[in-house]
């Protein structure tokens, strides 16, 4: 089995995440805020409540998933197992794709546009929509220049960037 290594996410890349955690909990100190300056009338209080806990449990999902990638991100790896190509930031975020699978593997720079700057932690990865390409579950430190785009026959497509590309793509094909 040979392991490679994610290249180092810039700086900004964290401070990115960084800032969404702090909007995040920003915006959940102004709902319990709201929650508690309407308290003193239980019946508008409750109804408060009931309206902003959508958007309090979001900010908290929110919250969570940033922290645990900004935790697991320094150990993000891909390993050339001996059936597979597994893709592992830790956690709950693993990929499994068996070589048979693979239709093809590309590096590329993905196109830059509003939707790009959206993307949702799910149980694959950081999925992004990109103009060029639709949604890719990204396992990469870059999200737009030199990304080894690879697409499977089921028609997922995976953004990785180990930190030695030209060895893994050897390593790989």
């Amino acid at each position: 089995m040979r392991v490679y290594y994610a290249d180092k996410q810039p700086p900004r890349y964290r401070m990115g995440r960084i800032s969404m955690i702090l909007v995040s909990v920003a915006m959940t100190v102004f709902l319990v805020g709201a929650i508690l300056v309407n308290w003193a009338d239980s019946a508008i209080g409750i109804g408060v409540a009931l309206l902003v806990s959508p958007g309090f449990a979001v900010f908290l999902y929110e919250i969570v998933s940033q922290l645990m990638i900004l935790h697991l991100l320094p150990r993000m790896r891909y390993e050339l197992g001996g059936d597979a190509l597994y893709l592992i930031l830790g956690g709950p975020w693993n990929s499994r794709i068996p070589y048979a699978g693979i239709d093809s593997v590309t590096r590329k720079d993905l196109a830059s546009d509003v939707f790009s700057s959206f993307g949702m932690p799910n149980l694959g990865a950081l999925d992004l929509m990109y103009a060029n390409e639709g949604t890719i579950s990204m396992y990469s430190t870059h999200l737009y220049k030199d990304v080894i785009l690879i697409k499977t026959k089921a028609g997922m497509k995976y953004g990785i960037s180990p930190a030695d590309p030209d060895g893994f793509l050897l390593a790989l094909n």
